[in-house]
């Protein structure tokens, strides 16, 4: 089956997009990737910010906050910050990035590709924006203890002021399709911000395709790798790395996906939150996503 994408017409809205980074964690590279070596590093937990021309800024995740700290202090939940060490300042927050960009915070609306740690950190700084959310995720961590998220990464205290009325719930069940894809949100109707689903890593991850940059296309993935060459090479992390994903098989499933797509379309550039690479070039390089 082919993944061509459908052309992008000429009167397409052009987003900008700004990639930035909020807090690390640490871990070995071969976590990330099984044929990396036994390095420890400190990782980044990208966010992005996008400028829709008449709608607006839409914010892709929010990566850490230092209120993962106080979320941590008590045991069981320690035990994910001597698992995964995290290293974040107040200044590294999103908010507080935004901000020096001249972006208030009630200008924003916020996408969650999906509820972890390390990607709703920033959340409640947001306290009057519209959420978006797949709604598979939404139900799972709603209908479940703080005892009970915990062992899938998820850390309720940094998620559980959200005003459910506030929220907009994704159902791809429902989705047209978009393309080769057979589920997918054309969330503005312009076909300039479409989401698709990526599960596997959480129960109800997604990821945005963005049609129109000045670079081309690109495609925010979140979770379903954390490299770009976990796709490339069809290798995922170390064993040990499969209890952070929801079902391991279905993660696997994504790497496929994400393979065609860059390998049929040309100008297509995909976005992984956690790559040390794309970190290195688009936020320390101050590169731009499709170059």
């Amino acid at each position: 089956m082919s993944m061509k994408l459908p052309e992008v017409s000429a009167d397409a809205p052009q987003c900008e997009l700004t990639v930035l980074n909020a807090g690390y964690y640490r871990a070995s590279l071969n976590m990330l990737h099984k044929e990396r070596p036994r390095q420890q590093i400190w990782g980044p937990a990208l966010f992005f910010l996008i400028r829709h021309p008449k709608n607006g800024y839409f914010l892709f995740d929010t990566g850490y906050s230092t209120r993962f700290r106080e979320a941590t202090r008590l045991v069981p939940y320690r035990l994910m910050r001597l698992a995964t060490p995290v290293r974040i300042t107040e200044q590294e927050h999103a908010l507080v990035q935004l901000q020096a960009m001249g972006v208030e915070p009630d200008e924003v609306t916020v996408i969650l590709s999906h509820m972890h740690v390390d990607h709703t950190g920033g959340i409640h700084d947001f306290p009057r924006s519209q959420i978006i959310v797949n709604k598979v995720e939404w139900e799972f961590t709603q209908g479940r203890s703080p005892l009970r998220l915990f062992p899938h990464a998820y850390l309720s205290s940094l998620f559980n002021q959200i005003d459910p009325n506030r929220v907009r719930l994704i159902d791809f069940d429902s989705s047209s399709g978009y393309g080769p894809l057979p589920q997918a949100v054309d969330l503005l109707g312009d076909e300039s911000l479409v989401l698709v689903p990526l599960p596997g890593h959480s129960v109800g991850q997604m990821g945005l395709l963005i049609n129109h940059t000045r670079q081309g296309r690109v495609l925010l993935c979140a979770d379903a790798v954390y490299m770009q060459d976990n796709y490339r090479d069809r290798l995922a992390g170390s064993r040990i790395s499969r209890i952070a994903h929801y079902d391991y098989s279905q993660y696997l499933s994504q790497f496929a996906l994400l393979h065609d797509l860059e390998k049929e379309n040309s100008g297509l550039t995909i976005l992984p939150s956690h790559d040390p690479g794309v970190y290195e070039r688009y936020v320390l390089g101050k590169g731009r996503a499709g170059q």
